[in-house]
């Protein structure tokens, strides 16, 4: 009885025993298989996530590979580039140095031409000159200063205006000199330019040429009154040598008629090949339209119009301008004249011929 009842205690204990420890193996299990469970997914998800970035890096290790691949072309262009300039700048040094050369050439043969030049010039004043009476004038180097005035023809007429506006350089200066006494109007500066300016037109004049000078205010006057139907020589010294004379004896002063003026062109023995017209300005007087007072800009235009219309046709009028402050039309009228006979307009330097 007691020995019964001792194993059937030890039996009942052994059976609970190893429940117990099943059941602690069945929990250690289903820890150990929760605990995989979680770790899978947790590995799962670190791979996804590595994935992703390995992804994102291979994208921008094809961009990065693709910038490289645009950038080496840039390169390769810029260095195309770089030897094309290169090149050029090459021949350009080339050309740089042919042109230097050429200059340097240029400078030699200049230097050369000016020794020849300058022997010419001192044969040319050993040379014998022609005694053909010539016009005593300044500054002999300067002769050809007033060459833009065609001089065409064997016959040349010189008009020259001798009005009390060639005593200034503007109106008022002009106004100033009309009580002066004819010694100083004759010494007026820009009376003694047009002297000396009509001088050396004369001087320039051939041995086969032939001319006249007429002086002209609200009158004609020949520059010698005796002999207003002749044509003068610049190889008659003893006329020539009065004429000079003459020149320094005229004195300025009355308006201006210059219609009248180139109407007496045509009473000449001969009808001139050229006309040298010396003026400061648009005339003041008209003998086909008489105006008293005041004289505007619109009468001298007219004036004017009615002067070319006494020309002779087909012959060159050449105008040595000296031109008056206050007449802004002047020299647009003048220089039309000269475009429409074919001759030339000339305006001397103010400081001429000093200067």
């Amino acid at each position: 009885m007691g020995l019964a009842n001792r194993r059937r205690e030890t039996e009942v204990f052994s059976l609970a025993f190893l429940d117990c420890i099943c059941c602690g193996f069945g929990a250690v299990l289903l820890v150990f298989i929760l605990t995989i469970t979680q770790k899978t997914k947790v590995d799962q998800a670190d791979l996804d996530d590595l994935r992703d970035r390995a992804r994102q890096m291979a994208q921008r290790i094809s961009l990065s590979e693709q910038d490289l691949d645009r950038l080496a072309k840039v390169l390769a262009a810029a260095q195309l580039e770089l030897n094309d300039i290169n090149a050029k700048n090459n021949q350009d040094e080339l050309k740089l140095t042919e042109r230097r050369r050429e200059l340097l050439l240029m400078l030699q043969q200049t230097g050369a031409m000016k020794d020849a030049l300058n022997t010419l010039l001192g044969e040319k004043k050993n040379l014998p000159t022609e005694d053909h009476a010539p016009i005593p004038i300044p500054d002999v180097d300067r002769r050809q200063y007033l060459t833009g005035v065609r001089l065409t023809g064997d016959f040349i007429v010189f008009v020259v205006r001798m009005s009390g506006s060639m005593l200034g350089e503007t109106i008022d200066d002009a106004a100033s000199r009309l009580d002066d006494s004819d010694e100083k109007k004759r010494e007026a500066p820009k009376w003694q330019r047009v002297i000396h300016s009509l001088e050396w037109m004369l001087a320039s004049l051939g041995p086969q040429t032939h001319f006249q000078v007429l002086f002209f205010n609200e009158d004609v006057v020949p520059v010698l009154p005796d002999r207003g139907d002749e044509w003068f020589s610049t190889t008659d010294k003893k006329t020539l040598g009065e004429i000079v004379k003459r020149l320094h004896q005229v004195v300025p002063k009355g308006g201006a008629n210059l219609e009248r003026a180139f109407a007496s062109v045509r009473y000449l023995p001969r009808l001139p090949d050229s006309i040298v017209l010396f003026t400061d300005s648009l005339p003041t007087k008209s003998e086909t339209l008489p105006y008293d007072g005041d004289v505007g800009d619109e009468q001298r235009i007219r004036f004017f119009e009615l002067a070319v219309k006494q020309l002779p046709p087909r012959i060159p009028v050449s105008t040595i301008l000296f031109p008056m402050s206050g007449d802004p039309a002047g020299t647009a009228e003048y220089w039309m004249l000269a475009n429409a006979s074919r001759g030339a307009l000339v305006s001397p330097s103010k400081y001429w011929p000093e200067q």
